[in-house]
């Protein structure tokens, strides 16, 4: 969306410190590489000194070339920078930076950019160097992959340029501080066919989506009372001005408000590597593209990015979406609604989740929602549940909404816990640690099986496959109209 781009920053350079002006210059490595060859001047004044003479020439030639291109080169003040985001910043997905720089003077400069990126964007400073011609503004991209969701704040810009002799750089700086926001993905994983295809059948399924009268709240049409209406269904201003009874008819709700929940307690905290798609840079390994393509990420992460797939998929099929985030306290809260305004409020929203380390409340967060929710909705949680010898706090959460609403747990299974359990030890040690991974798994299985006893739809799957398994279980409920 257009409006999550963040607004382009221009400045101008100035000189770098207070002596700028006078000590803001410095010698280029072609400059020394001179000065170097100038030695080989010296070699006959080795038999013969008074030849000394010619490197004395040679170094006194190059110290004026030098005077001559650092004179020649233009204040910082002509030199104009500007930094732009080509698309919105968004966690592990290509973002591209632009910047123009636009000098005033009658030479050509040679400038070489160095922008102060929080590392969140990107980790080593990546220098661009763009030649700047005389009023023509020239631009160069940077391309990056944050890595972390939030506010970040962007540094200065460092510039070196040099004169057409490129013996003398002149080092300048430009005031271009901004604060950008680095928004949740809105696709996770490199493939994007299975996404398409899951919008594709939701688009079927809005346009096959049938009328039931008699059925639902939501006004349709009046008719004459037929035997067996219900009284609270009669239309009683109708009938007194028609002298008859009439009778209401409803049909169902078409717009169901569904709430996406995030658990951002500590287990949300789990990080693992996910690996994108991308192209293959120009002369890059496949080694250092392996490398580029790794992703960090956590669970609440891939929680975020499926939070906005399931907010497009959902508001596309004319359902309203609502957020509640929480952690021992609740984080974030959106009512639910639709369009692009308040889809780009819940994305502004997400940005700024953050874990915590403390075991969520879960009971806190179920009260809440039943304070929001009056009437009869989709809950999408997704969560963890929690390793004890008891029961799970959100398996008493949950319980407490599948009486009023029809509650949809998504759960983040680990799968070398699977492995774990399924490995042959090879000595005790091993042995516990597959013991207990048996364990682990044979609770969460009986807890599963017990909340599908409760009615909740329960759907487990990897943090990498989350989105599209929220999304595929929220099509289901609309194609079997569980609601």
């Amino acid at each position: 969306m257009q409006t999550l781009i963040p607004q382009p920053v221009t400045a101008n350079a100035r000189n770098l410190g207070r002596a700028g002006r006078i000590l803001g210059f410095g010698l280029s490595a072609r400059t020394l590489l001179l000065l170097v060859a100038g030695v080989v001047w010296a070699t006959p004044a080795f038999f013969h000194p008074h030849r000394m003479w010619m490197m004395l020439v040679w170094d006194g030639l190059i110290a004026l070339l030098v005077i001559i291109d650092g004179i020649g080169l233009p204040a910082p003040a002509v030199i104009t920078v500007t930094r732009r985001f080509l698309h919105s910043p968004a966690l592990g997905e290509r973002t591209e930076i632009e910047y123009e720089v636009a000098q005033q003077s009658n030479g050509i400069v040679t400038v070489s950019v160095t922008d102060d990126l929080h590392v969140a964007i990107i980790a080593p400073p990546r220098p661009l160097t763009v030649i700047a011609y005389p009023r023509d503004a020239v631009r160069a991209v940077l391309e990056c992959h944050p890595a972390r969701r939030g506010d970040f704040k962007l540094g200065k810009i460092y510039l070196r340029y040099r004169g057409p002799l490129r013996l003398v750089e002149r080092w300048a700086v430009c005031d271009a501080e901004q604060d950008v926001r680095i928004f949740p993905a809105s696709e996770q994983g490199g493939d994007k066919s299975s996404f398409y295809l899951m919008r594709a059948r939701q688009i079927e399924l809005q346009k096959r989506r049938l009328r039931l009268r008699g059925m639902g709240r939501e006004f349709e049409s009046l008719r004459d009372y037929q035997t067996g209406d219900e009284l609270r269904n009669i239309s009683w201003t109708a009938t007194a001005r028609r002298a008859k009874l009439i009778t209401r008819q409803y049909t169902t709700e078409r717009s169901q408000q569904v709430w996406i929940v995030l658990d951002a307690g500590r287990l949300s905290r789990t990080a693992f590597e996910l690996r994108q798609a991308g192209p293959n840079a120009m002369g890059e390994s496949e080694h250092e593209l392996a490398e580029r393509l790794l992703l960090s990420v956590t669970q609440l992460d891939q929680a975020t990015t499926a939070a906005v797939m399931l907010a497009q998929v959902i508001g596309g099929s004319g359902d309203k979406f609502g957020l509640l985030s929480y952690g021992r306290k609740v984080q974030q809260q959106l009512l639910p609604g639709n369009g692009p305004v308040h889809l780009r409020t819940m994305i502004d929203l997400l940005s700024q989740v953050r874990s915590e380390a403390a075991e969520a409340n879960h009971l806190h967060a179920a009260s809440r929602l039943k304070n929001l929710q009056k009437r009869r909705g989709l809950v999408i949680w997704i969560t963890e549940i929690a390793e004890s010898a008891g029961r799970p706090e959100v398996v008493s959460a949950v319980a407490e909404l599948v009486r009023r609403h029809l509650v949809v747990l998504v759960l983040l299974e680990h799968p070398e816990l699977d492995a774990l359990a399924a490995r042959e030890p090879k000595n005790a040690e091993e042995m516990f640690a597959s013991t207990a991974a048996q364990e682990m798994l044979e609770r969460r299985r009986e807890t599963i099986a017990k909340l599908r006893q409760q009615g909740v739809l329960v759907v487990e799957t990897t943090p990498a496959e989350v989105g599209a398994s929220a999304i595929s279980k929220y099509l289901e409920v609309k194609a079997q109209g569980l609601l």
